[in-house]
């Protein structure tokens, strides 16, 4: 008898896992919401789940990390610095880190953060900042992104840089990294950061090309990871783990459509399991340590 009732509690939880719609979730770039991208992985883990599965998009990095701490969502797809954040709050949030795509291990210039110059700009790396800036404009790229954001401000830190709000005469946020390279060349901001590929993208036509000059190049920025809800069962939870890894071969248009919506992942090949020591190596690159914790506190909350 005993038996059966444990047969039948166990039926009882599958039934309830499979009952539950999973939420899986992302945030908005520019003109792209990412829902395209992330549908096709939503398709596929509805298949190997036996579960349905929303999908949705917030608007910012910001509104998306106030709905993971508000338990909104189950499966989130985050960049770097928006995790980072969570980590940092005072703000206690429902998720884990456990998977991240993993670029191939031949690829060059994947995922870094480039300031820029206009080219009649009095300076050539960042050292020569620190004695300039009240005198020139900058411009990020947004307040949620990772190489337009965290990266830049770290790297002018490491220049001497701790308040580019104070140590510029003028500064802002370009909205994307496209507009950060339109802001330089129509003559509306002196320095601006961008991602590498944006401005790679500017090398195709010689003659706006001509008229920036990049004054810093980031190192290899370890791309966001996929955090899942603590509410959903150990099966669950392996279930999704298992999809995510399996990707590639099971459902490679999927893997290719998540891809497409972060330029990136481009040179990502699969995806790999993590925790969040995956990020420590990152954390230590660049600037000071002291100085990564008050922008991430800054903000965080």
């Amino acid at each position: 008898m005993k038996q059966v009732l444990l047969g039948l509690f166990a039926m009882l939880c599958i039934c309830s896992v499979t009952s539950q719609t999973i939420r899986l979730a992302t945030y908005r770039y520019a003109t792209n919401d990412r829902i395209a991208n992330i549908s096709p992985l939503g398709q596929q883990l509805e298949k190997s789940l036996g579960s349905s599965v929303s999908v949705k998009s917030y608007n910012t990095v910001h509104e998306f990390i106030d709905a993971i701490r508000n338990n909104e969502v189950d499966i989130a797809l985050i960049n770097t610095f928006g995790f980072l954040l969570l980590e940092a709050s005072d703000k206690s949030f429902p998720m884990l880190p456990r998977l991240a795509l993993e670029v191939k291990a031949d690829a060059k210039d994947n995922y870094k953060t480039v300031i820029a110059a206009r080219a009649n700009v009095p300076v050539t790396t960042l050292s020569d900042l620190p004695a300039r800036a009240g005198t020139m404009r900058m411009h990020f790229v947004a307040e949620g992104s990772t190489s337009g954001n965290l990266v830049p401000r770290l790297a002018l830190s490491g220049a001497g840089i701790n308040n580019p709000e104070k140590s510029f005469r003028k500064w802002g946020y370009s909205g994307n990294h496209a507009a950060a390279i339109e802001l330089l060349l129509k003559d509306s901001t002196d320095i601006a950061a961008m991602g590498h590929t944006e401005y790679e993208k500017l090398q195709a036509d010689p003659a706006r090309a001509k008229q920036l000059k990049q004054i810093w190049l980031s190192p290899e920025i370890p791309l966001g990871p996929v955090l899942l809800n603590k509410r959903l069962s150990p099966i669950q939870q392996q279930q999704i783990v298992d999809c995510f890894l399996t990707l590639e071969q099971t459902n490679e248009p999927a893997l290719s459509a998540v891809k497409a919506g972060w330029s990136e992942a481009k040179q990502a090949t699969h995806y790999i399991s993590i925790n969040a020591d995956f990020y420590t190596p990152f954390k230590s690159t660049l600037g000071s340590p002291v100085y990564l914790q008050e922008i991430l506190r800054r903000f965080a909350n």
